[in-house]
Parts: structure tokens; C-alpha cells; sequence
């Protein structure tokens, strides 16, 4: 239940976090997210950790509809890759493929504009964001602990 941590909303992840810390039983990984990610309590107050909540919380992503992962970013560079077909290609084939790219790139600007349908994502990762979305959506009516449950549920690795 931990990665659930990254969907609770940021003002309340150190709250969440407390919570399901009494639950579990005392491992290193818990320890080792503590200290990263949230920061150990020295007296009465927490420092700043190495990762802050603001960078690694997917709350706003979710509420606005925004993707949660870079899988379209890795997709484009495979492309890339395979387009260049070698490790140390010269100036001039590199150049083709940038503008093969931007000619790629403008045909799909122009189609959107036109009112053409953007690809939709596989229909497991429609899915899976939908039900995430919805449990998201209705934090404040939940528990802490059956919240992070509910979404650990639906993470895959």
C-alpha cells in the first residue's frame, strides 16, 4: 500500500503515511521511504526530505485528468531509435529523421485541429484509470487505510 501513498492528496500524505505505519510491521523499506520521501519527526517537527511530496504525488494528475506515467514519452523514443537504425549516425541522417519527425508531428498537429479524434489508450489502462479516478475522487469519504487498500488494487508493476 504504499505506492497508494503517491494518490492521497499532498496535504495529508504525512497523516496517511503515520496511519498505515501502524499497521505494518517495522521493515527496512518503510524506514527507507520515511526517510526519503517524508522525512523522520525529530522532536515535533519534520525537515524537508530528499523527494518532497510535490514531486512524486499523482493527486493533481488524477483530479485534472493529466497523464500519470511517461509512457507516451518512452513510446517516442523508441521510435526515434528505431528510426535512426544506428548507434553514431552522421550529421546528415540524423537531420532526415528530425525532419521526417516534424513532418510526422505536423501532420498529427493538423488532424487534431481538424477535429480528428486523438488515439484513445488501451482499453485495460482506460480502465484502471477510471476506477483510480473514481476511488480518488471520493477521499474525504473514505478511511485512510481502506483508500490506500483500494488503490494498491489497482497498481500494476
Amino acid at each position: 500500500m504504499i505506492p497508494a501513498l503517491a494518490f492521497v492528496p499532498p496535504e495529508k500524505v504525512i497523516e496517511a503515511f503515520e496511519k498505515l505505519q501502524e499497521t505494518l510491521p517495522p521493515e527496512a523499506i518503510i524506514d527507507y521511504f520515511e526517510d526519503t520521501y517524508i522525512s523522520r519527526r525529530r522532536r515535533h517537527t519534520r525537515r524537508q526530505p530528499p523527494f518532497p511530496v510535490s514531486m512524486w504525488s499523482m493527486y493533481t494528475r488524477v483530479v485534472e485528468v493529466l497523464p500519470q506515467t511517461n509512457n507516451a514519452l518512452e513510446g517516442w523514443h523508441n521510435h526515434m531509435q528505431a528510426s535512426v537504425t544506428s548507434f553514431h549516425p552522421n550529421i546528415r541522417k540524423f537531420l532526415g529523421v528530425l525532419k521526417r519527425e516534424q513532418a510526422l508531428s505536423s501532420v498529427i498537429i493538423n488532424q487534431i485541429l481538424a477535429g480528428h479524434p486523438v488515439p484513445p489508450k488501451q482499453k485495460r489502462y482506460q480502465d484502471s484509470s477510471k476506477r483510480i479516478a473514481n476511488i480518488v475522487q471520493d477521499f474525504e469519504n473514505r478511511d485512510v487505510l481502506e483508500f490506500l487498500r483500494y488503490i494498491a488494487h489497482n497498481l500494476k508493476f
